[in-house]
């Protein structure tokens, strides 16, 4: 009975030949459930192994963690050291910031991959250890002061896996080997440390549009917040260290699930690579992972001695949800499938409903809906995926659980685990105090490239001579939006005397960064 309830949750990957991943599910130190579904790689018809390795993302933070943890507790560095201790030349901001404020994403930097988005480098091109190096040495501000917010930030496990390098003397894949995956007996564990590098059993990444797969590129060749390449049975075999902790001191394991207050005396729950909370009562260890079409994500609850693993490579069906759900068929808990949204008017004239559509932050979700002939499309990541229309100005993605509304009345985005109100743009013409002063190019150091603000037809654009030219959407005053993936928001900065003076680029984890009118 519940390896049938676990089943259905997992329908997707059941439809001939699909992407998949790899399930299990322990319960007081036994295996409950133990499954494969789908294709490692759709394209060769290879199905689905527990052998199969995959780039399981931000799972990575929790052994960056440990590995900083580890030289703690030999003494080798400290948590309360500010972080130019160990990496003086990746730091050019003024601000003070302890080590441990990186553990705990509360350091206030700027995300990494925002950053490069900024820069110019797109979704498909390669990424190296040096690339992000170089950009964070670059970053003379922050998001906000260190440990006055908390905002997840994946500079933080780039900057921490540097420090590991830099306190042990040994390459950072050689590190975890010797203190965690051998220990452990992770044989099929290895961190990704250049994009070129072979990966034996390695599954490939697929985007399902809800109605076909695509290849969806990953070329990381970065590590510390991201590129472990393991299986389901590997992480199995780590989350059995927070049960019975042998690759570390039990005070060290304790140190790795405490969670810090902020200075205003707000808590968190953020520990180190882990959220730390409690679910309906239940407590609870876990993170996500999410890369190109690679999902990864592991559940603790601590108290019942349940432990969830879940790999795959396609993101078609949420992890979170997922897991949760599995939680609630092993604890004898009805399952909590949610529901559609409900169409906010039953009649709807669907001439209306293309346009480009938005969440103000900090969400910033973006998609721009197309129609040809019949068939409307909602753009994601440069990937058109149809829409079917159910009722009134409401919309599926094909087989996939996320639905719009769309038009002006209401519209929404939603899936198994959110559910954002969006805006739809103005795209008709500016006012002359809307284009007054804005043209012109705007350059900044932090990120070493330029935008140009270019009129025409009554209307401002966005040019990057990688990016291409993106159209500005009024928002309200000097803020506008534009159809990039992170980084979405434009906001004009004028000077003392009113004049247009710079702008500044916002997204979900970089805020205000400065570009100067040149």
């Amino acid at each position: 009975m519940m390896q049938k309830q676990i089943d259905s949750l997992f329908s997707l990957w059941q439809q001939g030949v699909c992407p998949g991943g790899q399930i299990l599910v322990r319960q007081k130190g036994q295996l409950i459930y133990d499954r494969t579904f789908g294709y490692a790689d759709v394209e060769k018809r290879i199905p689905m192994t527990h052998d199969h390795v995959f780039h399981v993302a931000s799972v990575s933070k929790q052994f960056t963690a440990m590995a900083i943890l580890l030289l703690w507790e030999e003494g080798k560095l400290s948590l309360e050291a500010d972080i130019r201790e160990y990496i003086p030349d990746l730091v050019a901001f003024s601000e003070p910031m302890p080590l441990w404020t990186l553990l705990h994403q509360v350091s206030g930097l700027r995300d990494m991959l925002e950053l490069l988005d900024d820069s110019g480098v797109r979704n498909v091109d390669t990424i190296t250890q040096e690339d992000i190096r170089n950009i964070l040495a670059h970053q003379k501000g922050l998001n906000f002061p260190p440990m006055s917010r908390h905002a997840y930030c994946n500079s933080n496990y780039t900057l921490l896996a540097e420090i590991v390098e830099r306190a042990s003397g040994k390459d950072f894949n050689e590190f975890l080997k010797e203190r965690i995956f051998d220990p452990l007996g992770m044989d099929s564990t290895v961190v990704r440390e250049n994009y070129w590098q072979f990966i034996p059993m390695r599954g490939v990444s697929y985007w399902d549009n809800g109605t076909e797969y695509f290849h969806c590129v990953l070329n990381y060749g970065n590590y510390g917040t991201t590129s472990l390449q393991t299986t389901a049975r590997d992480l199995m075999k780590w989350m059995e260290n927070y049960r019975n902790p042998t690759v570390c001191k039990p005070e060290t394991l304790e140190r790795m699930l405490w969670v810090p207050t902020l200075e205003s005396g707000e808590p968190t729950n953020y520990a180190c690579g882990l959220r730390v909370d409690t679910w309906e009562g239940h407590r609870y260890l876990k993170h996500a992972g999410e890369d190109a079409g690679f999902r990864a994500y592991v559940l603790r609850l601590l108290d019942e001695d349940v432990d969830i693993v879940i790999v795959g490579n396609s993101a078609n069906i949420y992890d979170e949800a997922t897991a949760f759900n599995i939680a609630r068929i092993v604890l004898g808990m009805p399952v909590d499938i949610k529901p559609a949204p409900a169409p906010s008017v039953a009649e709807f004239d669907e001439s209306t409903a293309p346009g480009f559509y938005y969440s103000r932050l900090p969400d910033g979700f973006n998609t721009l809906v197309t129609q040809k002939g019949d068939v409307l499309y909602a753009t994601e990541e440069g990937l058109e995926a149809p829409l079917t229309r159910l009722e009134g100005d409401l919309y599926r993605q094909g087989h996939l659980r996320q639905w719009y509304r769309l038009g002006e009345n209401a519209p929404l985005f939603s899936n198994d685990e959110m559910e954002l109100r969006l805006e739809k743009a103005y795209e008709g013409p500016l006012t002359a105090e809307q284009l007054a002063g804005k043209t012109g190019r705007y350059e900044s150091r932090e990120v070493e490239t330029a935008y140009e603000v270019r009129q025409k037809d009554d209307r401002l654009w966005l040019w990057h001579f990688r990016r291409g030219l993106k159209p500005l959407y009024p928002v309200e005053g000097d803020l506008f939006v534009t159809t990039y993936s992170r980084t979405c928001f434009v906001r004009f900065v004028r000077d003392a005397q009113g004049e247009v003076a710079g702008l500044t680029l916002s997204g979900n984890r970089v805020q205000e960064l400065p570009f100067a009118k040149i």
